[in-house]
């Protein structure tokens, strides 16, 4: 198959933000508000004393005494408060069953039919079944699962109720029986969701977490332009409530991100954000580069091929498919333009 001039997929995969919030014997819902702190920040940086060669700067012995006085915004549980609440919503499209833009029909037919032999492989139960295993692992809670025993609640839109009781008992690849029936059911949901275009489905998820005195929280930070002076160099992502009051939060790229924490296909022992070409964070490096032949560009053009192989596994009584054609599916889920660059004409 060739990348044709438009090809386009819609996202299957809808978070909203994730907003933080605690509970009084007055209220159900206290948003967890930022507060603006003025520090005296060191000069404690490479920059501040060496040159990119390492050599030390002409500096006088008390220049790198002074400080820098830094206004940043920070959060914490608030005195007496053991629980701390972050909820959001996901809503789930079977989007990646055709493109919703494609300008050659054959690539477009070609890609419906992959589709369905992966549907009918029972792939989608495998894709789920990761999405959903963030879900309950609480792992778009960030730096914030580094805290006591958190309890996930996660109510559908079929009114089906899901429990996990607490999180730090569990692993990517350890589930107790009872956590392993809950992901079981879930993801039964789910892939329902992501292969009926006329299944509409949501999901109302919220953590529990038990907390330390005064704790610090870590919502998403906001990128800003450069700061007027006195201005907070570091903010918070916030949702204004009914009251006027700002509650902290995640913002959905940030939840998304977590959620699609599902690939370790790349043949290695860490787990990836979905993404074409296995971008690692930590070591600042593609895991998928195109010389690895593993990006998902690389992968893609092999549909037919991958047609080929699924179409045989349909009629066995448990089919196998091969890992890359659940990658190819994790991104088309997390949808895109996957087109190629239209050639100027000379």
């Amino acid at each position: 198959m060739e990348l044709c001039n438009l090809l386009k997929y819609d996202r299957s995969l809808y978070p909203s933000k994730a907003v933080f919030f605690y509970k009084t014997a007055e209220s159900d819902f206290v948003p967890l508000e930022a507060e603006i702190n003025r520090i005296r920040g060191q000069k404690s940086g490479f920059a501040e004393a060496y040159t990119p060669q390492f050599n030390p700067k002409n500096l006088a012995p008390h220049d790198l005494a002074y400080c820098n006085p830094l206004t940043i915004e920070e959060c914490y549980v608030p005195p007496n408060i053991q629980h701390i609440y972050c909820r959001f919503s996901l809503r789930v499209q079977a989007n990646s069953l055709k493109p919703s833009g494609c300008s050659d029909h054959r690539v477009s037919s070609l890609l419906e039919e992959l589709s369905k032999a992966f549907y009918r492989c029972n792939g989608y139960k495998e894709l789920a079944s990761r999405f959903c295993k963030n879900l309950l692992l609480g792992t778009w809670l960030w730096r914030n699962q580094n805290t006591g025993n958190t309890q996930i609640n996660i109510k559908t839109s079929t009114g089906r109720l899901y429990q996990i009781n607490n999180t730090r008992q569990l692993a990517w690849d350890v589930w107790s029986d009872d956590a392993q029936a809950v992901l079981d059911e879930l993801s039964t949901e789910m892939v329902l969701a992501l292969t009926d275009k006329n299944v509409f489905w949501s999901a109302d998820v919220t953590a529990k977490i038990e907390t330390s005195f005064c704790q610090e929280i870590y919502p998403s930070q906001v990128f800003t332009e450069k700061p007027e002076r006195g201005e907070s160099k570091k903010n918070f992502a916030k949702v204004r409530c009914d009251n006027g009051r700002y509650a902290v939060s995640f913002n959905s790229v940030k939840i998304g991100a977590a959620i699609q924490l599902i690939d370790n296909w790349w043949d290695g022992d860490a787990l990836l954000r979905v993404h074409e070409y296995g971008a690692d964070p930590v070591l600042g490096i593609a895991r998928r580069s195109p010389e690895s032949e593993l990006s998902f560009y690389s992968l893609f053009v092999n549909a037919e091929r991958y047609l080929e192989e699924l179409s045989k596994q349909i009629a066995m009584p448990e089919p196998i498919i091969h890992p890359n054609i659940y990658y190819i599916f994790a991104v088309l889920i997390k949808g895109g333009m996957f087109q190629k660059k239209t050639e100027k004409k000379e």
